[in-house]
C-alpha cells in the first residue's frame, strides 16, 4: 500500500469512527494509574520476553481486515504471542458496523480489555469523553514503568505528547504515527510535453498560469482537429483540490474536508479563519475567471479519482492537482506568485503524522500493566517497521548485508496480505519513525518518488495549521452548535462563486452573517484551547 492509498484508508477509518451515543451507566474507575503501576503483578516480566510467565487471554476490538480473517491468522501476531506469551482474542468488526457496536459496547455492552486499530475511537469525542469517565483509563503511569518504547518516543518528541494529553492532564490513548509520510498532498502538476510543443515556458506566476492555460485550451494539441484537450482539472477532495492554489495569493486555505482542518491557520500566535481573509477572496476570484473562460474541467467538482486519473494517463490535461501521476509527461509545477507578487506558499502536511485514538485500555482490564507492555512491543522500530511493510524474511521484506531492509514491491496480481503476511496498515498500530524508516530501502522503480516532488515544494511549505489539540466535551459541543450552519454557508458560497462569481459584490454580507452565525464567538473557543495546548 502507498502513502496515499494509506492515508485515504486512514480517513475513512477516522469518518466511519466518528460519532457516539451516550455514554450508559459504567462506573468511572478510581484507581490512581501511577499507584497501580508501582505494584507488579507477580506473572509479569517487567522488561523482558515474554511478558507474562503464564499464559494470559486479553480480549480486543478491532476491525476486521477486509479478507476476513482473523487477526491471530497472520504471521506477524502469531509471531507476537510467540515472543509474549499474551493470547489475543479478537472482537473484529467491520468498519461499515463499528460505529453501531461502539455505541452499544459504550452504552452498556460488554467492554473489551483494549481498543486497537488506527483511528477505533473518536479524536473529538470518544477519547476526552470516556477518559474523563473513568472508562478508558490513563496511561501515563503505566507508560513511564513498563512501556520504553512510548516513553521514548514521547521523550524524544514533546509535540507528540501534547497531541495526547487531555484537558485534564491525563493520556488515555495511543497513537499511530507516520514520520515517513509525505510533507505535501497534492501539488501542481503541468503537462511537459505540451509547453514543449507550443515552445512555452515554465508558468511561474497567476497571470503566466492563465496565459499558459489559454493556449492549451485554443490549441490542437491531441492532432484531432477537436482542440478537445483540458487546460486544468482535478478533484474537489482532500487530496486533488483547488483550494491548494490558494496559496499563490500569500495564504495557505486548508478546507473543512482536508482532515478537519476547518479553514484554520495560526499566525504569531493568533487563531485565524481563512475564509474571511482578503487572500481568500482573491484566489476565489482568480478561480472564478478561469472557470467563466472554460479553462477548468466542469467534471473537476464532481469526478471521481478513476475519471481524473484516466485523464492523465492518457495526457489530455494540462495541469493537474495530483499526488503523483503515473503519467510521466507531467512535471512538477512550483508554487506560483500571485498578480500583486505575493511570496507564493504552500500547505506543509508535517512529516510526522500522528492519528489518536488507535489503542485504549478500558476500566475492566484486569491486567494493565501487561496489556501496555504489549502494546509497547508494537512500537518497537523493528516492529512498527513490519507492521508497515511486511514481515522480515517474508517475501516483502528482506534483511540485507548492511543491517538494512529492502521493501520489495507488491508483484502485479499478488495478494498483498499474504505477500506481506500482516494485515492493511489501517489495521494495526505502529510508529513509524524516521528511525524505523531509515531502516528501510525500497526497491527502485526508475519512476519520480514523492521525495523528488517535496523537494520541489520544499522552500514554499508552511505549517500553520491550527494543532492537533485536544476539545473538552464542552468545547467540542460549543463548537458543534456554530460549526455546522458556518461551514455550511462557507461551502455553499464557495461553490456559488467559484462557478457563478459575485463575491466581489456580497463579501461584505458573507462575513457580517457568518459573524451573525457565531463565527466570531467559535473563533474565541479555538483560541482558548489553542491557548491552553501552548502552555502544556
Amino acid at each position: 500500500m502507498n502513502n496515499k492509498s494509506q492515508l485515504c484508508t486512514i480517513a475513512l477509518t477516522l469518518t466511519i469512527a466518528v460519532g457516539l451515543a451516550g455514554c450508559g451507566d459504567k462506573q468511572a474507575g478510581t484507581v490512581d494509574n501511577k499507584q497501580a503501576s508501582a505494584q507488579v503483578p507477580s506473572n509479569l516480566n517487567v522488561t523482558d520476553f515474554p511478558i507474562v510467565k503464564e499464559k494470559l487471554t486479553l480480549n480486543i476490538a478491532a476491525f476486521k481486515p477486509p479478507s476476513g480473517k482473523d487477526l491471530n491468522d497472520y504471521k506477524f501476531f502469531q509471531d507476537v504471542e510467540t515472543k509474549t506469551n499474551i493470547h489475543i482474542n479478537w472482537s473484529l468488526t467491520p468498519g461499515s458496523s463499528w460505529q453501531e457496536k461502539k455505541n452499544l459496547l459504550f452504552a452498556g455492552g460488554e467492554l473489551p480489555d483494549a481498543f486497537y486499530a488506527h483511528g477505533i475511537l473518536s479524536e473529538d469525542t470518544d477519547i476526552v469523553k470516556y477518559g474523563s469517565q473513568g472508562i478508558l483509563i490513563p496511561l501515563e503511569g503505566y507508560i513511564d514503568q513498563y512501556a520504553p518504547n512510548v516513553k521514548k518516543l514521547l521523550q524524544d518528541n514533546p509535540v507528540y505528547k501534547k497531541q495526547l494529553t487531555a484537558p485534564d492532564g491525563h493520556i488515555y490513548s495511543l497513537p499511530t504515527i507516520d514520520e515517513t509520510y509525505s510533507r505535501t498532498k497534492s501539488t501542481m502538476f503541468i503537462n511537459k510535453k505540451w509547453l514543449d510543443e507550443l515552445k512555452l515556458p515554465m508558468p511561474t506566476t497567476t497571470d503566466e498560469l492563465y496565459k499558459t492555460l489559454k493556449a492549451f485550451k485554443e490549441n490542437d494539441l491531441g492532432g484531432n482537429n477537436k482542440k478537445d484537450q483540458i487546460p486544468m482539472s482535478f478533484l474537489q477532495n482532500w487530496n486533488n483540490d483547488v483550494n491548494s492554489l490558494f496559496g499563490a495569493f500569500g495564504r495557505v486555505d486548508r478546507d473543512v474536508h482536508k482532515a478537519g482542518n476547518n479553514h484554520l491557520s495560526v499566525e504569531n500566535n493568533k487563531v485565524i479563519y481563512t475564509a474571511v481573509q482578503p487572500e481568500y477572496k482573491e484566489a476565489i476570484q482568480y478561480v472564478n475567471k478561469l472557470i467563466s473562460e472554460g479553462l477548468i474541467d466542469q467534471e473537476s467538482f464532481t469526478q471521481d479519482a478513476k475519471v481524473f486519473n484516466a485523464k492523465t494517463a492518457k495526457g489530455i490535461v494540462g495541469v493537474a492537482f495530483d499526488w503523483n501521476p503515473a503519467n510521466q509527461d507531467y512535471v512538477s509545477l512550483p508554487p506560483l506568485k500571485g498578480s500583486k507578487g505575493q511570496k507564493q506558499v504552500w500547505a506543509e502536511y508535517p512529516a510526522g503524522i500522528l492519528l489518536r485514538g488507535s489503542f485504549a485500555i478500558t476500566n475492566v482490564n484486569k491486567h494493565p500493566e501487561a496489556t501496555i507492555r504489549w502494546i509497547d512491543n508494537m512500537y518497537d522500530p523493528k516492529n512498527s517497521m513490519q507492521l508497515s511493510k511486511g514481515v522480515i524474511g517474508g517475501q516483502s521484506l528482506k534483511e540485507r548485508s548492511d543491517g538494512k531492509y529492502e521493501s520489495v514491491l507488491l508483484p502485479q496480481g499478488a495478494n498483498e496480505d499474504d505477500f506481506k503476511q500482516v494485515p492493511p496498515t489501517a489495521y494495526s498500530v505502529w510508529a513509524t519513525t524516521k528511525t524505523a524508516g531509515d531502516m528501510v530501502v525500497t526497491t527502485p522503480t526508475g519512476k519520480r518518488s514523492k521525495i523528488d516532488i517535496d523537494n520541489v515544494y520544499g522552500p514554499f511549505l508552511v505549517n500553520d495549521a491550527f494543532p492537533k489539540a485536544y476539545f473538552t466535551s464542552e468545547e467540542n459541543d460549543q463548537i458543534s452548535r456554530y460549526l455546522t450552519d458556518v461551514d455550511s454557508y462557507v461551502s455553499k458560497m464557495y461553490a456559488k462563486w467559484m462557478m457563478s462569481g459575485g463575491i466581489e459584490k456580497e463579501w461584505d454580507d458573507y462575513v457580517k452573517k457568518l459573524n451573525e452565525m457565531g463565527l466570531d464567538k467559535m473563533m474565541k473557543i479555538y483560541q482558548a484551547v489553542y491557548d491552553r495546548y501552548q502552555g502544556e
